[in-house]
């Protein structure tokens, strides 16, 4: 396994294709070996990264990647909401050398159809596979491809020998998945992806780029040491509140009027709030309680302002943590069974 750093082996065709991931695939395709290209979606949230100190941009609040907004101009985070102004300079050092990530597999294949023209370059996601029989016939028509681009898809229920090449495009683009289990998530799906080819007895390269070579899960995916990754991770899951230190679960309201959603999603807080105000002070009378030492800090209940538009309805999200969440939950059963549009989603 092999790192490549992005930020100093940049191609001329695309800035996410490195020189040596050209001459590679060249060489590979000379010797008439396939090549698979790992992206992990067909496209994906964009954040920023300083080229210089490799410092990649993340929520205070969340430990999560922020993300970068183009309506309105600003570095937002998906879970909580915090927003700032994109700055010009690196806060950490001071640079002006800061990149926006932001990388699609059409890209990516657009680029290397212009650079290897007589070889056939075939996408794999969802954009040309969206059903059983296109999969089907995809998985026929592979063989006669020298180069693949391959999403997540890769990871599970696939079994190739004829890889010679295997190339994560941009690993961190994982980690800007807006949610509390990304790097999790990250490490399982190229874990998976190495253990696909490294068990059989023909051997595989396996090239992972980024612009951060420094970063703490990338260090421990090469290293193959998941006991730092597990303890990190354990660490920071405790310290912002997650499973499985904490109960998690989303009340999601959806309507075709945004106004009417909105409106919904507010008054339902207000409720949760005095219903959490209740519920706290109760525990905190409660004698016994005090005794057994339990948490006694107020329930988390936050409203996320923004929301995302699907198949012409409008979702408004609440968020709420705290570490028994069973018995407040008995308090707002009647409003999830009374509306048809709200409905909970378990975090775990």
């Amino acid at each position: 396994m092999y790192i490549v750093n992005l930020s100093q082996d940049k191609s001329k065709i695309n800035s996410f294709l490195s020189n040596t991931l050209l001459k590679e695939i060249k060489n590979s395709l000379l010797e008439k070996k396939k090549i698979i290209l790992y992206l992990n979606k067909r496209w994906e949230y964009s954040s920023l990264i300083c080229n210089n100190c490799n410092y990649l941009y993340k929520c205070n609040n969340c430990d999560v990647s922020i993300i970068v907004h183009k309506y309105p101009q600003k570095l937002i985070c998906h879970i909580c909401w915090e927003n700032k102004d994109i700055p010009i300079k690196c806060e950490k050092c001071w640079k002006e050398k800061l990149q926006k990530i932001w990388i699609w597999t059409q890209q990516i294949e657009d680029s290397l159809k212009k650079e290897f023209p007589n070889y056939n370059i075939f996408r794999f996601d969802t954009d040309t596979v969206k059903n059983k029989t296109e999969k089907s016939n995809a998985l026929k028509n592979l063989e006669n491809s020298d180069i693949i681009i391959w999403t997540k898809m890769i990871t599970t229920g696939f079994d190739f020998r004829w890889i010679w090449l295997i190339w994560v495009i941009l690993l961190e683009q994982e980690l800007l998945v807006p949610k509390y289990n990304t790097e999790e998530k990250v490490y399982s799906n190229i874990k998976q992806l190495i253990w696909r080819w490294s068990r059989k007895w023909e051997t595989s390269k396996i090239i992972i780029q980024t612009f951060i070579p420094e970063n703490e899960i990338i260090k421990n995916i090469t290293s193959n040491n998941y006991k730092n990754f597990f303890i990190k991770t354990l660490e920071e899951r405790k310290l912002f509140k997650y499973p499985p230190y904490y109960e998690m679960f989303t009340l999601e309201f959806r309507n075709k009027s945004k106004e009417k959603a909105k409106l919904f999603m507010i008054n339902l807080k207000n409720k949760l709030d005095i219903e959490n105000e209740i519920f706290y002070t109760k525990k905190k009378c409660t004698t016994n309680n005090f005794k057994q030492n339990i948490n006694l800090e107020k329930i988390d209940i936050l409203l996320v302002p923004n929301p995302t538009k699907k198949f012409n309805q409008y979702y408004y999200k609440i968020i709420i943590k705290w570490d028994k969440l069973r018995e407040f939950l008995q308090k707002i059963k009647p409003e999830i069974f009374r509306n048809s549009g709200l409905v909970i989603i378990f975090e775990s």
